[in-house]
C-alpha cells in the first residue's frame, strides 16, 4: 500500500501535489504570526510567550515541509518547467528548512539563533510567494496595473526623402498583443499547461499535446480560435472562466489573422 501510495504514477501522489495551493498558505501566515508573537513581545517589554510561538513554529514546520514535498510533486507533473520554476523550488525548499530550523531553536533559553532564524525566514518567504505567484498568473501579473498599454505608432510620412520606417506585422501589431494579454499566464515557458507555449512563434507553431493549435487559412479548424468562441460555460472553453478574456473584436481578430494564412512575419 505504502510503495503504491509513492509511486510517480500513483493518483494518490498526484493529489497530493495539487494540494500544494492550500498548504502554503498555513506556513505564510504562521510565520508573520510568529515574528509577531516573539519581536512584539520584546518591543512592548512583555514575557515573550513561549508556549504559543513552539507550538506555532512546529505547526510552520510541519505545514512549510509539506508544501515544499507537495511543491516538487506538482512541478513533476510536466506543466512547469524553466528558471521561474526552477528558482521557486530552491527557494520553497530553503524555506522549508529554516522553518524547521527555526521550530528547532525555539526550544532555547537564548532567543538570539531562534530570531536570526525567524528573521531568515520571514525574508526567504516574500521572493518565494513572488515567484510561486509568476508561475500562477504570469510574469508581470503584481506589476501589470501600473503600466499603460502604448498604441501602436504608425510610421511616418516620407515627406523629405526619408524611408519610412516599416510597419508591425499583423502578428506584433494585434496577435501578440491579445495572446500576452490572455494568454500568457497558462502557456508561457515556466508554466506549460498542455504542453503548449503561445509566447514564442516557434511554441505557437509547434503546438501542444493535442496537436497544432492553428492551421493556417483554416480558422474553423484552429483550437486558438474555435476555443475562444465556445460559450463560457463550456469545458473546452479558453482561456479559463476565471482568467482575463479576450474581446469581439479580439477573437475576430484571430480568426482574420488566422484566415489570412496566420503570418509571423
Amino acid at each position: 500500500m505504502l510503495l503504491s501510495l509513492l509511486d510517480d504514477s500513483s493518483p494518490y501522489l498526484a493529489v497530493f501535489g495539487r494540494f500544494h495551493p492550500v498548504l502554503l498558505h498555513a506556513p505564510l501566515g504562521i510565520l508573520p504570526a510568529v515574528a509577531l508573537l516573539e519581536f512584539g513581545a520584546m518591543v512592548f517589554r512583555r514575557p515573550v510567550p513561549r508556549g504559543a510561538i513552539l507550538a506555532l513554529s512546529w505547526l510552520g514546520a510541519v505545514t512549510a515541509a509539506a508544501a515544499a514535498a507537495s511543491g516538487l510533486v506538482l512541478a513533476g507533473e510536466g506543466d512547469y518547467g524553466g528558471d521561474t520554476t526552477g528558482q521557486h523550488k530552491l527557494l520553497g525548499i530553503a524555506l522549508g528548512g529554516l522553518c524547521v530550523l527555526s521550530a528547532v531553536l525555539a526550544f532555547l533559553h537564548n532567543r538570539a539563533p531562534f530570531r536570526i532564524a525567524l528573521l531568515v525566514a520571514c525574508g526567504v518567504m516574500v521572493p518565494t510567494g513572488h515567484l510561486g505567484g509568476n508561475l500562477t498568473h504570469g510574469d508581470d501579473f503584481l506589476f501589470q496595473p501600473l503600466r499603460e498599454k502604448k498604441p501602436v505608432q504608425k510610421p511616418p510620412a516620407n515627406g523629405n526623402g526619408d524611408t519610412p520606417a516599416p510597419a508591425a506585422s499583423e502578428f506584433v501589431s494585434i496577435v501578440q498583443p491579445i495572446l500576452e494579454e490572455t494568454c500568457k499566464g497558462c502557456h508561457n515557458p515556466d508554466k506549460q499547461k498542455g504542453e503548449l507555449i503561445l509566447t514564442t512563434i516557434e511554441g505557437i507553431q509547434k503546438g501542444g499535446e493535442n496537436g497544432a493549435v492553428i492551421v493556417p487559412g483554416k480558422p474553423d479548424e484552429s483550437p486558438l480560435v474555435t476555443h475562444c468562441e465556445l460559450p463560457l460555460d463550456h469545458d473546452d472553453h479558453m482561456p479559463p472562466p476565471k482568467k482575463p478574456q479576450p474581446t469581439a473584436d479580439q477573437v475576430r481578430a484571430l480568426r482574420t489573422w488566422v484566415q489570412n494564412g496566420a503570418k509571423f512575419d
